[in-house]
């Protein structure tokens, strides 16, 4: 609805709806660009998409491809495709148990379909034969898992992330989340504010990754920039209206005027 208002408030002061909805893509963009940049996961999507059919298409030519193998699991966890990741990730790891890729992807995808042993396994593994893989993502993934279980044991894999991740604004909210689970108001309300004390000094670009995480232990700078937006929409609109309405008058008024009529003596 607020989309419909925007574009034909712009159709009427540009008096085209192409340059309105030119206009309006555009502002979308930049706002998405400083915000959330959702169009860049769009655009990442589909090329995922697309380079996980040609990687389909070689290890149907060649099954004992490791790298095709381990490139198209890795798309398919991101794409969430979790039972297909398994099936994809089994040869790599029966063929080198050592192979930590495919042991950290094998156990993001076991604990997204549930198989909750199998997972923790895996990522334990991983973390024990290299600490520094992925700057710890095996940690990160645990506590993640564990969050959304509601578990408060994520507190303990998420403190050992942060030991070396200090300034990690997804890790503090996440264990923020496992205090609250744990009944630690206390502790939860000061890892939120260490949350967004993070995402206060991060550079532009950290913050455009972090936003998210850091508006949820504070949502209440969303809701103020969504109140300031509507106002600022219901002025604009309300000064449109306004300076449609003055021409109206006008000619009403111009019309309402009465003829002056000639008082000069007729000839005879």
């Amino acid at each position: 609805m607020n989309s419909w208002i925007n574009f034909s408030l712009l159709w009427m002061l540009t008096g085209s709806p192409v340059a309105a909805a030119i206009i309006l893509l555009a502002a979308y963009a930049v706002a998405d660009w400083y915000t959330f940049g959702f169009l860049r996961g769009v655009a990442q999507a589909v090329s995922a998409f697309q380079r996980g059919r040609r990687l389909r298409l070689v290890l149907l030519h060649n099954p004992h491809d490791r790298k095709a193998r381990a490139d198209l699991s890795e798309i398919l966890v991101s794409q969430r495709r979790y039972g297909h990741a398994i099936e994809v990730l089994k040869p790599l790891a029966a063929g080198d148990p050592h192979d930590l890729n495919a042991l950290f992807l094998l156990g993001v995808a076991c604990l997204a379909t549930g198989r909750l042993d199998q997972g923790e396994l895996f990522l334990g593994e991983v973390y024990q034969a290299s600490p520094g893989f992925r700057d710890g993502a095996a940690l990160l993934e645990l506590g993640r898992f564990r969050i959304r279980r509601a578990d408060a044991s994520a507190a303990e894999p998420l403190r050992k992330f942060l030991e070396a991740h200090p300034h990690h604004v997804e890790a503090r909210f996440l264990l923020s989340r496992a205090h609250l689970f744990a009944g630690d108001r206390a502790a939860a309300a000061a890892e939120r504010a260490r949350c967004w004390q993070e995402y206060e000094t991060e550079m532009p670009y950290q913050q455009r990754c972090d936003r998210l995480w850091a508006w949820r232990a504070r949502p209440s700078r969303p809701l103020m920039y969504a109140a300031a937006g509507c106002c600022a929409i219901a002025v604009f609109g309300a000064a449109l209206q306004r300076s449609a309405a003055r021409p109206a008058h006008a000619a009403a008024d111009v019309r309402s005027t009465p003829t002056p009529t000639s008082s000069a003596p007729t000839a005879r």
